[in-house]
């Protein structure tokens, strides 16, 4: 091969190349999250968390903690109608253990652990045929409702358009798929084939934007609850809106549950039953915003409850909690109410490995919830800001009847603050405080009627302590 036809051929394939780069070139992304608290506090991780009385012998059953979470997000854009989106977590406890493979381990001597777990996997195209967003995959979604029936990362697919001022959404996903177990007594056949148990989420929803100051909303939802191969459905509607009047912004919500309870006192799989439920949730939040001078906050929430005493019907208001097993201790809840801003009362949207909060799951033991907070943040400059809030918390129903009735519905009053500097631009340090005064529903030493769920004679208040750092980049 001569010289002229060894460059006209290098030519033609550069060329080629060069024509062929933009189809195959891909935007790479990377984002994420550190997170780092060490806290001091008598209210101790165990089971959502466990109360304490002080005795002779531990006057003061204080824990000191050191969690941490990473957060690492890789996105790979390929145009801007299509992605992949990536989403991965290391959590650890500082002391925890080394040398054991698991989720929420390595921070003990050593670390050497493998723990990097999967948060969110998912497809983000638009859709060239119907105009629609749709996400397919590992995602992460909540109800239209604050999160009181579901916030969490699950697999599934969604889909949203535009029409107008309208945007409607829909979407399935697959919670709980309780696959083969344990091999039935047939060669062949498996107890819980892969595809036939399971927990299914279908949403409708709909947002319309009446003006630039007001959107209304709303939504069907239907749980299909096929863990015993005889099929239960819950279904749910609702409708929400969201308003500005000058300074003032607030938003509200309804929302009604009819059909088959999921009953979130027992793990899904072991249900023997269901109950005809009847429940319903509300919630008013309103924001005024005051300039320089802060802005206050004030939040109600109420979700219905069930007094136990009829075993064919249920009032309670139902949110949906997942499994990690079989087993009823594995439960965790995939549904919380982050617009709190309580830290002990509530679950709280920065908490890790030692999530805990005296209403661990809104169903609240069957009992509902009644919550009313208030909350003040200001900011001094472009570093320094701080908030404060008071929440109090009660049962929107007790049970029982006569010594085994609830003492009392009230759970406790919070109060707490927080305190941000900003370090650098992306790197904030917070000082955190919260303290809860007990009701008698959890602390009464009465010995003819029974407390609550979680409650203890005699209990300490709890309270709460921590430094922080967030790094977000």
């Amino acid at each position: 091969m001569n010289f002229k036809k060894t460059v006209a051929i290098a030519t033609a394939v550069g060329a080629l190349a060069a024509v062929s780069v933009p189809a195959f070139a891909l935007e790479n992304e990377f984002h994420g999250m550190y997170r780092l608290r060490g806290m001091m506090s008598n209210y101790t991780n165990s089971g959502g968390g466990a109360l304490h009385a002080g005795t002779a012998a531990d006057p003061a059953p204080t824990m000191t903690v050191f969690e941490q979470r990473a957060r690492l997000q890789y996105i790979a854009k390929a145009s801007d109608d299509l992605k992949l989106v990536t989403h991965f977590e290391i959590d650890s406890s500082w002391g925890d253990t080394a040398y054991n493979n698991g989720r929420g381990l390595g921070g003990g001597m050593a670390a050497d652990t493998v723990n990097l777990e999967t948060k969110n996997v998912f497809l983000d195209f638009n859709c060239p045929l119907t105009g629609a967003n749709v996400k397919a995959g590992i995602q992460p979604i909540s109800d239209a409702y604050k999160g009181t029936f579901i916030i969490d990362d699950m697999g599934g697919i969604i889909a949203a358009k535009k029409f107008g001022a309208a945007t409607a959404t829909a979407g399935f996903f697959r919670l709980q798929d309780y696959g083969a177990v344990t091999p039935s007594a047939t060669p062949g056949v498996t107890a819980n084939p892969i595809g036939r148990k399971n927990l299914d989420l279908y949403l409708l929803d709909g947002k319309f934007a009446v003006s630039k100051d007001l959107t209304v909303g709303g939504s069907y939802y239907l749980v299909n609850k096929d863990d015993l191969y005889n099929a239960g459905y819950l279904h749910m509607v609702g409708a929400n809106a969201a308003a500005k009047f000058g300074i003032i912004t607030a938003d509200a919500f309804l929302a009604y549950q009819w059909g088959d309870a999921l009953d979130s006192s027992k793990a899904i799989s072991t249900t023997t039953g269901t109950r005809d439920l009847s429940a319903y949730a509300a919630q008013v939040a309103v924001k005024a915003d005051l300039g320089a001078a802060g802005a206050i906050r004030a939040n109600v929430l109420y979700l219905t409850g069930d007094n136990n005493k009829d075993p064919h019907n249920s009032d309670a208001w139902q949110s949906v909690d997942s499994y990690a097993g079989a087993a009823a201790g594995a439960k965790q809840s995939s549904a919380s109410y982050y617009d709190s801003k309580m830290m002990l009362l509530m679950r709280n949207v920065v908490n890790m490995d030692t999530d805990k909060a005296l209403v661990q799951f809104n169903n609240n033991n069957n009992r509902g919830l009644t919550l009313f907070t208030l909350g003040y943040d200001i900011k001094f400059n472009d570093k320094l800001a701080a908030s404060a809030n008071v929440g109090y918390a009660a049962a929107s129903k007790k049970q029982g009847i006569g010594a085994a009735a609830d003492v009392s519905a009230s759970i406790g009053t919070e109060v707490n603050a927080q305190v941000d500097y900003k370090m650098f631009s992306n790197l904030t340090a917070s000082l955190q405080l919260a303290y809860v005064f007990l009701g008698e529903g959890m602390n009464s030493t009465t010995t003819t009627q029974k407390r609550l769920p979680g409650g203890v004679a005699n209990a300490d208040d709890p309270y709460l302590t921590a430094l922080m750092l967030n790094y977000t980049f």
